[in-house]
């Protein structure tokens, strides 16, 4: 894989996770919640309508969490440059490491709180973030 098609690759997986942030925290507020309970419900499977709404507590969560998602993906998609990739060549092993982090704590924690289809979920994300940061190791790791 290019240099150019990875770092698109992982600009798109920035905007993804932009994209989920901004769903998470519109989950704030009722009127705009509906996105983040379907993905409730679809991760709790079957489709039962549960949870039918957020508690005021929840909804405090997901406005931190989106938040975070979206802080978080815009400071990736910042890194995902040309002169950052190649200028910094531990930079692609720094964001695996993390995203490696987020992966573990995230998913024990999905496991432990009985949602097995968040773990799917954080596969899903893990897919698209680390074979392009790999291509970008192995070209920087072989001169290219």
């Amino acid at each position: 894989m290019s240099m150019h098609t990875s770092i698109t690759w992982l600009r798109i997986a920035c905007v993804v996770t932009i994209v989920t942030g901004i769903l998470c925290a519109l989950a704030s507020y009722p009127a705009t919640a509906g996105a983040w309970l379907f993905l409730f419900d679809l991760l709790s499977w079957p489709l039962n309508g549960d949870p039918a709404f957020f508690a005021a507590d929840t909804r405090a969560v997901n406005a931190v969490l989106g938040g975070t998602m979206v802080g978080w993906g815009v400071l990736m998609f910042q890194l995902a440059t040309p002169d950052h990739m190649k200028n910094n060549p531990a930079l692609p092993r720094i964001m695996v490491v993390a995203l490696g982090a987020w992966f573990v704590v995230d998913s024990v924690g999905s496991f432990m709180a009985e949602l097995p289809g968040n773990v799917v979920l954080n596969v899903a994300f893990l897919g698209l973030f680390v074979p392009p940061l790999v291509a970008i190791q192995r070209r920087q790791r072989d001169g290219a």
